[in-house]
């Protein structure tokens, strides 16, 4: 067991969680949970210290201070402001709803270019649009393009289940519990998704599914909300069917961008990102997502 005096100077010593301010001796990184997971997954045994807030949905990774390099991330991602107050728990809080330790300090070191790589995905377009000088809101994220790319190659009856399972708002855990299989195989299939679609966050995935008619959305168990014209724009950035430049000022960068997918969540009683999208999809508030494909007709 370490001990006391081997933790970083701006860890507490006593049995109290202690605010400290991001720049000083970290920079962090605010990430959705349904981003957070399996980029926690992609960078491995090398993971450096990780917060992880289960009411709030957030999880924030501590990187060295002045290692982020400005810029946009991607939806989902907010750098944190130096000077932001963040939350510090004592080493041995690695459980609970409020804040805790999900990869304590001294485990190893997370680097804030692979951390980005991992969240904006490594393809082409996000390389492109990560570029110094590029023109991020540029480029249109389109589940429909991609997955008309895959319909021509039907998804296995295993790949099925698990899709079926992350539009009703499951899990990785869940979805393994469900199926009966192991989680490191689920989170394998939910690779593929992202690999075959271009999908680089659950949400797209989600959105993927349902424009290639590969999956129909599940049946709500509520009429669909009053929205607004911003609610919807934020479902269609969030789904990758609309570019973040139709969002209104205000939610751009994208910290509140967050708190308005949360409350839509909420509002539509959706349980994940990817199952607020099915949702959406479900009452035609994303019709896109849902236009009969060949050879498959309209649910």
């Amino acid at each position: 067991m370490r001990s006391l005096w081997d933790l970083p100077d701006w860890m507490p010593r006593t049995g109290e969680t202690l605010p400290r301010p991001c720049g000083l001796d970290f920079d962090a990184v605010r990430v959705a949970a349904d981003l957070a997971v399996p980029a926690l997954t992609a960078l491995g045994p090398n993971t450096g210290p990780v917060l992880a807030n289960h009411t709030t949905r957030t999880y924030f990774f501590l990187v060295k201070p002045g290692s982020v390099l400005p810029g946009r991330w991607t939806l989902g991602v907010r750098v944190m402001p130096h000077g932001a107050i963040i939350g510090i728990p004592p080493i041995g809080i690695t459980s609970g709803r409020d804040i805790h330790w999900a990869i304590p300090p001294g485990r190893g070191t997370t680097y804030a270019d692979d951390l980005k790589r991992i969240l904006t995905g490594a393809l082409p377009s996000a390389a492109i649009a990560s570029r110094p000088g590029s023109n991020a809101s540029a480029v249109t994220a389109a589940p429909g393009r991609a997955a008309a790319q895959t319909r021509s190659r039907p998804l296995s009856p295993a790949l099925l289940a698990v899709g079926e399972l992350l539009l009703a708002g499951h899990s990785e855990a869940q979805i393994a519990q469900a199926l009966s299989r192991p989680l490191w195989t689920v989170r394998k299939h939910l690779n593929n998704f992202g690999r075959l679609f271009d999908a680089p966050n659950p949400a797209r995935k989600a959105a993927a599914l349902l424009a290639g008619g590969h999956l129909s959305p599940p049946r709500p168990q509520m009429l669909a909300p009053d929205l607004a014209p911003t609610d919807l724009a934020v479902l269609r950035v969030l789904a990758g069917i609309a570019r973040d430049v139709e969002l209104p000022p205000e939610l751009r960068p994208t910290g509140r961008f967050l708190d308005h997918v949360d409350d839509l969540r909420e509002r539509c009683g959706a349980r994940t990102d990817p199952h607020l999208v099915a949702l959406a999809a479900a009452w035609d508030l994303l019709p896109t997502l849902t236009h009969p494909t060949p050879g498959k007709e309209k649910p």
